[in-house]
């Protein structure tokens, strides 16, 4: 409930920097190229410290993501390729931001998801940083 309310006060969105919307793309177009090649320490990047993904199934910390990601990589499972798209960026207070937009995700065996999903991010000194999704 907490998390709710603080992504409904983040949503007040500001002016959006063209830079803000660049970045954040970037980094959307980073995590799905580092995803499909499989680079773990880059995905983990992607995150910010006190990441949270709140899905149907609740929430997922950022230590149970990158423990979830890192078993399908260890078993050789299919990642899929993923692939972002209708991106939308909107600046809030601060050094926020939230993006939301369509994401897919296809198998070698012509399954796959797809859903849309709304990140909020924050600015550090290392770049925009994933703070929390909702897909």
């Amino acid at each position: 409930m907490t998390k709710m309310i603080f992504l409904v006060l983040l949503l007040a969105s500001g002016p959006l920097s063209a830079d803000t919307k660049m970045d954040i793309t970037t980094a959307l177009d980073y995590f799905s190229e580092v995803w499909n090649e499989g680079d773990l320490e880059a995905i983990r990047g992607y995150y910010h410290p006190d990441f949270v993904l709140i899905t149907q199934n609740g929430v997922t910390t950022l230590q149970q993501r990158l423990a979830d990601i890192d078993s399908v990589a260890q078993e050789g499972q299919d990642r899929g390729v993923l692939r972002y798209s209708d991106i939308t960026v909107k600046e809030l207070e601060g050094k926020h931001a939230v993006a939301y937009g369509h994401s897919s995700l296809k198998f070698k065996d012509g399954s796959g998801f797809e859903t849309w999903f709304t990140t909020v991010y924050v600015k550090t000194p290392f770049g925009w940083k994933a703070l929390l999704t909702r897909n």
